[in-house]
C-alpha cells in the first residue's frame, strides 16, 4: 500500500511536498499575469505606405497584389485590410490558435516579398514592413510641457531620439508606436512659379537631390591587391549625404553657360520641418508627444508596466527642464486591482476553510494536516501551470479559489477517520490507527478524485473561444484536485501519525455544546428527509417548478462572454464629415475635450487629432480621445452615479447635443484584452459578389439602421466610407503626346507638389531622416492652383 509506505518514511514524504511547494514558488515569480487567459488568435501586419495616393489607388497599387500572393498562407483563417486616403496600407493576417506567430511572420514575409517587385518604387523606397500583430495595448504615454515651452515637434523627436528605443527595450514590450508624424524630415517647399520662370519642373529638382544627396562608398588607397606594397592604408571619406538645410539649399539644379548657376533656395525653401503634417497631440490642453505600448503575447502585463515605470524614471533625470510624462491609459491599474481583490478572496477563503475546519475537528492538531495541505496543493499547482503554458488571471485565481474547499476534503477525510479508529480503539497508537484507517479511504479518495475529473475535464475540451477561456480555469482545478489526493495518499497519513496524540479528545465546554446543537440539527434535518421522502410528489412538484425557474431565468437574463467592468478608462472615437480638414476637427475636438473635462470623475485627457484608434490610420477627418478616470474609492464619493459606464453615456449624449457635425463615441476598452479595439462586439459585411462599394454602403447603412433599432443594441456605426469627396483630373493624353510631354512627367509634377515626394534620406543626430519635396502651402490650396504647374515639353524650350 502506498500510504504505508509514507507512513513509516514520514521524512520522504515532507521533502515531496517541501520541493512541490519549492517549485510552485519558483513558478508564481515567473509566471506571467494577466487579466484572462490568452485567446486571442496570433495575428501578423503588413503595413505600406504610398505617398500622397488615394484610398481607392492604395487598394489597386498595393492591396491587390500584396493580398493575392498572401491569401492562403499556412494556417491563415481570415485577412482583413484598410487603404485610407492618407496613403496608408495595413493588413491584418489572423491565423489558427495555437500557431507558431513565428513561423507565421515568415511565411507571410515570403509571400510578400514575392511580390515586392510589383509594387510601385514609391512603395518600396519607403518598404514594406511585416511584424507579428499585438493587440493587447498596454499603456498610453504622454509626453508633455506644463508651461508649454515646448511644441509637439520638440517633443516627438526628443522620444524618437531618446526614450522610444529604450522602452522598445523593457521587458514584455513588443511594439512602440509614437502616433503622429512630427519626427524631423527635410522639407523643400517648392515655388512652381519661380520653377516655371527658370525653365525647370519638378523633376529637375528630384534628380538634383538625387544626384547631389547620396551616399558615398569612396574606397582606400593603399590596399591589396597592389603591385607594390605599401606601409600604410586609407579610407577615403567625401560629402556624400547633406546635413543641413543650407547645404540644401545650395544644391545646383542648373549651371549657365554665362557661369552662373541656379539653387535650391531660388526655387524652394527649405526647412528642418516634420515627416507629417496630419496630426497634432495634446495632454491637459497642451502638446504632447503619445506613445502606446503594446504588450508581448506570454508577457507578465504587471511586471512589464513596471519595467516602463522604472525606465521612464531613470530617463527623466535627463529631461528638459519643463518637460514631464503621464500615463492616460494604463491596464496594468484594473489588472492589479482585480488581481489584489482575488486574492483577497482567495486568503479569506482559506482562513474561513481552516475556520470551520476547526470548528468541526475541534483540535488544534487536527487541524493542523488539512492545513498544510492547502498551500501544497495550491502553490503547487503554479509548478504545473508553468510547465503547461499558464498564465495567472482571475480565470485561474477562481479555480483556485473553488479549489480550496475541495483540496481540504481528502485530508479532512484521513483525519476524520483517524480520529475515529482512535476514540473506538484508545489502545491504538496513531501510526496504527492511520494504518487501519489509510485500508478505508484510499478506495474513497481515489473514487472522489476521479469523479470530480469527470466533471472539469470536460469543460477543459470545449471548442472555440469559450474552450480556451474556460480551458486553464478546469485544469487549475484538476490540477490542485489531483495534488491534493496525492497528499492524502502520502503527506497527511504521515502528519496524522507524527502529529495526532493517543487517546483523549477535545473536552472543551464549547466543543461539547457546538456538537450538542450540531447533533440537534442533524436530527432535524433527519426528520424533515423522512417527512419528504414520504411525499414524493411533492418532491417532483417542486423539482418541476425548480426546472422552470431556472429555465425562465435563463432566457431573460442578460448574457455574455465575460462582463464588461468598469476599468478606470475610456476611449473616445470622433468621425467629422468625409473630407474635413485638420483645423475643422482640431476646433470640434477642443469643444469635446471641454464636455469631458466638465466630468468630475475624468482625470486627464488625451487628443490625438487626425488618427483613429478604431482603424489605426492617420485621417484629417477623425481623431481620438484616451480618458484616464479618477480612483474607483475617488469617485464612489462623488454624488450620482460616476462609473466608467455613466460617464461615457453622458459624453455620448452631451457630444450628440453640441456637436452635431461630429459622430462621437466613448466606448470602454476591450473586455478580453487582444479582442477588439473597444467594448461591444464587432462583425464584417462581405461583398462576395464584387458589386460596387456604393452598393455595398447602401447595404451597409440599412444594415446598421435596423440593428439600431433593436433593443438590446445601443448604437452601431463603421468607420466605412465609399464616398469620399474628390476631384477627378482628366488629362488629355493625345494633347500630351502631340505636344512631346510625358505622362511621366506629368504624373510627377503632381505627386511632386500635391502629394509630396519622398526622395531620400540624410543623416543628423545619429539617426536618419527622410528628404521630401512638396508644393509650398498657397500653391495647393484649391483646384485653381493647377494652373500654376508647369512641365516641360520636349518640342519647345519652356514650360507649359
Amino acid at each position: 500500500m502506498l500510504s504505508r509506505f509514507f507512513i513509516q518514511r514520514p521524512k520522504f514524504a515532507l521533502v515531496i511536498s517541501i520541493i512541490l511547494s519549492l517549485a510552485g514558488a519558483i513558478a508564481l515569480m515567473v509566471l506571467p499575469v494577466s487579466e484572462y487567459p490568452r485567446i486571442s488568435p496570433p495575428s501578423v501586419s503588413v503595413t505600406a505606405f504610398y505617398t500622397g495616393a488615394s484610398a481607392e489607388t492604395v487598394e489597386q497599387a498595393i492591396a491587390d497584389p500584396i493580398e493575392t500572393s498572401v491569401n492562403g498562407v499556412e494556417g491563415m483563417i481570415y485577412m482583413s485590410s484598410k487603404s485610407a486616403n492618407d496613403g496608408s496600407y495595413n493588413l491584418n493576417v489572423t491565423f489558427e490558435v495555437g500557431t507558431d506567430p513565428d513561423m507565421a511572420q515568415v511565411n507571410v514575409q515570403n509571400r510578400v516579398t514575392q511580390i515586392e517587385s510589383k509594387l510601385p518604387p514609391e512603395v518600396r523606397s519607403v518598404g514594406v514592413t511585416v511584424k507579428k500583430r499585438s493587440p493587447d495595448l498596454l499603456m498610453v504615454l504622454n509626453f508633455y510641457s506644463p508651461d508649454g515651452r515646448y511644441d509637439d515637434q520638440f517633443l516627438i523627436n526628443y522620444i524618437n531620439l531618446n526614450v522610444k528605443d529604450q522602452l522598445a527595450r523593457a521587458q514584455g514590450i513588443s511594439e512602440v508606436n509614437v502616433i503622429g508624424g512630427g519626427e524631423f524630415a527635410m522639407r523643400v517647399w517648392l515655388d512652381p512659379e519661380k520653377l516655371a520662370s527658370l525653365g525647370l519642373t519638378t523633376s529637375d529638382v528630384y534628380a538634383a537631390l538625387a544626384e547631389q544627396n547620396i551616399q558615398v562608398a569612396a574606397g582606400k588607397v593603399g590596399a591589396p591587391p597592389y603591385d607594390e606594397a605599401t606601409d600604410v592604408t586609407f579610407n577615403l571619406v567625401t560629402k556624400g549625404r547633406l546635413s543641413s538645410v543650407e547645404e540644401f539649399e545650395s544644391v545646383m539644379l542648373r549651371a549657365n553657360t554665362d557661369g552662373s548657376a541656379v539653387y535650391l533656395r531660388d526655387v524652394a525653401r527649405v526647412e528642418l520641418g516634420k515627416k507629417f503634417y496630419d496630426g497634432t497631440g495634446k495632454f491637459r490642453g497642451q502638446d504632447a508627444s503619445i506613445v502606446t505600448l503594446s504588450l508581448q503575447s506570454d508577457a507578465n502585463a504587471l511586471e512589464s508596466g513596471k519595467a516602463v515605470m522604472d525606465m521612464l524614471e531613470r530617463l527623466s533625470v535627463n529631461f528638459p527642464e519643463g518637460m514631464e510624462y503621464e500615463t492616460s491609459y494604463d491596464t496594468t491599474i484594473f489588472v492589479e486591482e482585480s488581481i489584489k481583490g482575488v486574492v483577497k478572496t482567495l486568503v479569506e477563503a482559506i482562513l474561513l476553510v481552516i475556520a470551520v475546519t476547526y470548528l468541526f475537528l475541534g483540535s488544534t492538531r487536527a487541524t493542523l494536516i488539512p492545513v498544510v495541505a492547502i498551500p501544497v496543493s495550491l502553490i503547487g499547482t503554479f509548478a504545473i501551470m508553468q510547465a503547461t503554458g499558464f498564465t495567472i488571471n482571475t480565470v485561474t485565481l477562481f479555480g483556485l479559489i473553488l479549489a480550496i474547499g475541495i483540496v481540504v476534503d481528502d485530508a479532512i477525510l484521513v483525519i476524520e477517520n483517524v480520529d475515529t479508529i482512535m476514540r473506538k480503539n484508545p489502545e491504538m497508537s496513531p501510526r496504527q490507527a492511520t494504518l487501519q484507517a489509510m485500508k478505508e479511504v484510499t478506495g474513497p479518495i481515489i473514487t472522489s478524485t476521479l469523479v470530480l475529473l469527470a466533471v472539469f475535464i470536460p469543460v477543459a475540451m470545449l471548442p472555440g473561444i469559450t474552450g480556451i477561456m474556460y480551458r486553464q480555469f478546469a485544469l487549475t482545478i484538476c490540477i490542485s484536485v489531483v495534488i491534493s489526493s496525492i497528499n492524502a495518499l502520502t503527506l497527511s497519513p504521515a502528519l496524522c501519525s507524527l502529529v495526532l496524540k493517543q487517546g483523549g479528545g477535545n473536552t472543551a465546554s464549547w466543543f461539547k455544546a457546538f456538537n450538542r446543537g450540531l447533533d440537534r440539527v442533524t436530527a432535524g434535518y433527519g426528520k424533515v428527509a423522512s417527512f419528504l421522502v414520504k411525499k414524493a410528489i411533492l418532491l417532483i412538484g417542486f423539482f418541476i417548478v425548480a426546472v422552470a425557474a431556472v429555465g425562465y431565468f435563463g432566457k431573460t437574463t442578460s448574457t455574455a462572454f465575460v462582463p464588461q467592468e468598469d476599468k478606470g478608462i475610456l476611449l473616445v472615437n470622433v468621425q467629422l464629415p468625409d473630407s474635413a480638414s485638420l483645423q475643422r476637427t482640431e476646433e470640434v475636438t477642443e469643444r469635446l475635450v471641454g464636455i469631458v473635462e466638465q466630468e468630475p470623475g475624468v482625470d486627464g485627457v488625451t487628443l490625438a487629432n487626425g488618427y483613429s484608434f478604431m482603424t489605426g490610420a492617420a485621417a484629417s477627418n477623425g481623431a481620438s480621445l484616451f480618458i484616464k478616470l479618477k480612483s474607483w474609492d475617488e469617485r464612489a464619493e462623488f454624488e450620482g452615479d460616476h462609473s466608467s459606464f455613466a460617464i461615457s453615456n453622458r459624453i455620448n449624449g452631451l457630444a450628440a447635443m453640441q456637436l452635431p457635425d461630429a459622430i462621437v463615441f466613448a466606448l470602454g476598452p476591450p473586455a478580453v484584452p487582444g479582442m477588439g479595439a473597444a467594448s461591444g462586439f464587432e462583425f464584417v459585411l462581405e461583398d462576395t459578389l464584387g458589386r460596387s462599394r456604393t452598393d455595398l454602403a447602401q447595404l451597409m447603412n440599412d444594415f446598421i439602421q435596423e440593428a439600431n433599432k433593436q433593443p438590446e443594441i445601443s448604437h452601431t456605426f463603421s468607420t466605412f466610407r465609399a464616398n469620399v469627396p474628390h476631384y477627378y483630373v482628366d488629362i488629355d493624353r493625345e494633347k500630351a503626346k502631340q505636344l512631346g510631354i510625358s505622362l511621366t512627367e506629368i504624373f510627377t509634377t503632381l505627386q511632386g507638389n500635391l502629394g509630396s515626394i519622398y526622395v531620400n534620406d540624410f543623416t543628423m543626430l545619429g539617426k536618419n531622416f527622410r528628404v521630401t519635396m512638396q508644393a509650398d502651402g498657397e500653391y495647393r490650396s484649391s483646384m485653381d492652383d493647377l494652373s500654376r504647374f508647369f512641365v516641360r515639353s520636349k518640342m519647345a524650350t519652356w514650360c507649359l
